[in-house]
């Protein structure tokens, strides 16, 4: 199908779309992503985005394409970087099948990005393959939006996972220019990485859980060179943390979760989901 064909098939299944908007929205995009896509495959995501559906709705890319030029509906798509966290697999039970998954999150000097792995990729984290550290080429994967609206990498069956040696690009990688801000979060933050020092430890308590167990939550000061904000660790992140924080008060925490409070702040949440690291000290 042709740009001009593609163009015309949008503008008719969506008369509140003009000619000119449509136009300058192919212009938005392909600067947005450096030209590493064509304009067939952007006007595809653009009428993915507004809810048109177009013939043969499949878009592949070959080679290594940077994290932060991802976008939702990619097929085909490889990337590289450093791994950052790697979270245990998990099964599920669905109506139709079961299976099993796990979740990396990765770096690759233009940002982090949330990896899922399906079933015999996801072996992979139970075997150990695969660690914080290593540095991996992620082949044939395809992109979907999160919960928060943030785009994410699936790797299944035909995905490829190679470990690498050290690159330079990789080994020079400073996470700090990849984290947020504390003074730049919001209710609508969601899934937050920052990165930082804890200044106090605000308190510790024991609770009752709905399985008759006992829980454990932890409340911190947590502060970077924006501002600071209070962490709510919980149940098994709390013992981690103590181990972490006798050697060194600086932390990357890697997917936590922005909460609004009663009285209108800000907290962020630890939990199993979360990956927190020491940091080396500035010095």
């Amino acid at each position: 199908m042709t740009v001009q064909t593609l163009m015309q098939e949008i503008l008719q299944k969506h008369p509140l779309i003009s000619q000119e908007m449509l136009q300058e929205k192919l212009k938005s995009e392909r600067e947005r992503t450096c030209g590493l896509l064509s304009d067939e495959t952007l006007l595809r995501l653009i009428a993915a985005k507004y809810g048109v559906v177009v013939q043969q709705n499949e878009f592949h890319i070959s080679g290594i394409l940077p994290s932060n030029r991802l976008c939702v509906g990619l097929n085909d798509v490889s990337v590289c970087g450093r791994l950052f966290a790697v979270f245990p697999a998990k099964t599920f039970q669905g109506a139709e099948k079961t299976g099993k998954f796990a979740t990396l999150m990765l770096a690759d000097g233009k940002g982090l990005l949330r990896v899922v792995l399906w079933d015999s990729k996801a072996e992979m984290v139970e075997r150990g393959d695969l660690k914080v550290g290593h540095t991996v080429r992620l082949m044939h994967g395809y992109t979907k939006e999160d919960r928060y609206g943030k785009t994410e990498l699936h790797m299944g069956s035909k995905s490829q996972i190679q470990i690498e040696n050290q690159s330079e690009t990789t080994d020079n990688l400073s996470i700090e220019k990849l984290v947020a801000k504390i003074q730049s979060l919001s209710s609508n933050s969601g899934s937050v990485h920052l990165c930082g020092q804890v200044k106090a430890v605000l308190g510790k308590k024991a609770f009752p859980r709905s399985d008759e167990s006992d829980g454990m939550v932890m409340r911190l000061a947590f502060r970077d060179d924006s501002g600071e904000v209070t962490l709510v660790v919980w149940n098994e992140k709390v013992s981690e943390l103590e181990v972490i924080l006798r050697d060194n008060p600086r932390l990357l925490i890697i997917n936590a979760k922005v909460k609004e409070t009663p009285n209108g702040g800000l907290e962020v949440h630890v939990d199993s989901g979360t990956a927190l690291n020491s940091i080396a000290p500035v010095l």
